[in-house]
Parts: structure tokens; sequence; C-alpha cells
């Protein structure tokens, strides 16, 4: 079940995508959801082994039963909860035309029911395709003792129904987020300060590989997120990670030119082009960047998981800079 109520107007997906930006932009405020632990099974998808690490729900395949039939161990299902509605990403197999074949990662909202320990969520596959681990593009997880009631089954309908209205256009999308967005007070001053979000299962199942430096995987989900938009910033600085981390600077160069104008908000960016540069030689650039960077917020003492090769290679050149501009006037000390 998503997390929408049935508006005529809007497709179950743009609802969706909107839930998706006002649960990211008011994370800060979101309230404290269930820790689940433990296993839980759904008829068709088979049984899912679910632990909390901090305040992320991780989900690892039991290898049992379940039409995907992924290999023990494997993670299929990463989120974190508001409230009861689960906010994730989970690996879905696909078959049906040919470029079905295979499996993939979704972005999903499910609800949690504790009084019946059932976890339930639609998602919406491409044109043409259906997933053995689905019912009707439908997933449903019980816990140990969970047991079905109708009010499950009646929003497994609903949503089914709400699917039906089609495809949206994906220009509209834009337009559905915009209005779940606050639009006054303390949220919408947040919102604009925020760098955007990762929204989507591509570029998030990507950074998650990205951080554990597994290019040769994390690269694909990143191309993915390029064929659904082009210009995701996220995307973009993904791949020139993956470029950097196999050794090659100059496609990690053509990677990060894409993002012109550099988005407010994101000066990692400039810290990816520093890196870049450093690695083709272009010392020159490597300072004027990093202080670019770090004038705009840039927080190499608390990098992201996938910043850290980054962080590693230009230490002592984020120190040289960070130095200068602690250096009182009339040090004598000068700007690179």
């Amino acid at each position: 079940m998503m997390g929408a109520p049935h508006t005529p107007h809007m497709p179950l997906s743009l609802l969706n995508k909107a839930l998706v930006t006002a649960l990211s932009v008011t994370s800060g405020l979101a309230w404290a959801g269930p820790k689940l632990a433990g296993p839980y099974v759904g008829d068709t998808y088979g049984q899912v082994d679910l632990h909390m690490e901090g305040e992320r729900l991780v989900g690892t395949s039991a290898g049992s039963g379940g039409g995907c039939k992924f290999p023990p161990g494997t993670e299929v299902l990463s989120g974190e909860f508001q409230g009861n509605v689960l906010v994730a990403t989970m690996q879905v197999c696909l078959s049906g035309v040919p470029e079905c074949v295979g499996a993939r990662s979704f972005p999903v909202l499910a609800i949690y029911n504790p009084q019946t320990s059932v976890l339930t969520g639609r998602f919406r596959l491409p044109s043409g395709c259906h997933s053995p681990g689905l019912k009707d593009s439908q997933l449903l997880l019980r816990g140990q003792g969970g047991v079905p009631d109708e009010r499950e089954d009646e929003a497994l309908k609903e949503s089914a129904t709400e699917a039906e209205e089609g495809e949206p256009e994906p220009a509209a999308a834009p337009a559905a987020e915009a209005a779940a967005a606050p639009k006054g007070g303390a949220e919408a001053k947040a919102a604009q300060a925020q760098p955007p979000m990762v929204t989507t299962g591509h570029v998030s199942e990507g950074l998650k590989w990205l951080a554990l430096s597994k290019w040769e995987i994390a690269r694909p989900r990143f191309e993915a997120a390029l064929k659904e938009d082009g210009r995701s910033v996220d995307a973009l600085v993904g791949m020139a990670a993956c470029s950097l981390g196999a050794n090659n600077a100059s496609k990690a160069l053509e990677w990060l030119g894409r993002i012109s104008p550099v988005p407010a908000g994101r000066p990692d960016v400039y810290a990816w082009q520093a890196y870049a540069h450093n690695m083709v030689g272009n010392k020159g650039r490597v300072a004027p960047l990093l202080r670019r960077a770090l004038d705009q917020g840039w927080t190499p003492e608390e990098p992201k998981a996938w910043e850290r090769a980054l962080v590693n290679a230009l230490g002592s050149d984020i120190e040289q800079v960070k130095n200068r501009k602690r250096a009182p006037v009339g040090s004598g000390s000068t700007s690179p």
C-alpha cells in the first residue's frame, strides 16, 4: 500500500513522488517509527530478514521461497520510517519483454500495521514488465505471528485501482513535487536551505555501492538514473566518482562538466572537480576549487560515505586551504 489518498486527478506514482519529497523535506521533524527485526515472509517474495542499523531498516534475503530466489544474505531492502510509512528502495526481479529481465531496485512507500505486523506496498513496474516476486505489482510481508486482515486487502485493492489511471507524463513530476512542498514557515525555509535530496532508487543504490568502492556495481545504477533524468546531479557525480575509482580522471571531468551551472547547495561538485584535476596533474586548479567548495559549505570533516576516497586523496590540500583561510591579516601568507 502506498501512503497517499486516492486523488482522481493525480496518478499513483505522482502521489508517491510528492510524498517522498514531502517526507524528505521534513525528515528533520519526523517522528520515531517502528523498530522491526526478525523474519518477515511474503507469499510471492519469500522470506526477508529485517534488522535496524540506527534509524535505517535493512532487509536481507533468507534465500528461501519466493519467485525472485535472491541468494541468502543479499540486501534487498533499505529505507527509513516516517511514522509507520517506510520510504525505501527494494530489489525486485523482473520478467517479460527483453528489457525487463533481471533484478532492479525500485523506490517504494510501504505502510506498516503494528496491530497485524504486516508491511504492505505497491510498485509501479515498467510497461511490459512483471515480477514473479510480487502479486499484481504488490508486496505484502508478514512478521512472525502476523495475520492478514480486511484492511490490508482493501488497501491493496485501492492502490491497484489508482494505478490503473496510467503512467504519468515525466514533465508532470516537478509540478507534483512543488505542490507537495510546504509553502511557508520554518519547513519552507528548511527546504530551500537543504541541498537536493536523493529520491530515486537507482541513485541511492549506486551511492551505497560507491561507498563500498564497488565502482563496477555502482556504475549501472547511475547510468539507469541518467536514462530517467539526464541532468541528475547525484547521478553525474556518481558517474564521475566511478570513473575516478577506475583511474579515469579525464572521463570524470567530462561527467562533472555536464553539471553547469553548479546548483546552489552542491559545493561537493567543486570538491569532486578538485579531485579529478589532481589526478590528471592540474595542481593549480586544486586549491581554488577546494576553497570554493569550503566557502560554500562543503564539510570534509564529516564526509559522506562515498566521499571518503576524495577526502583521503586530498587531505593535505584540504588542510593547506583551511590554514590559508585561517591565516591572520599581515601574516605574509598568500592565496594560491
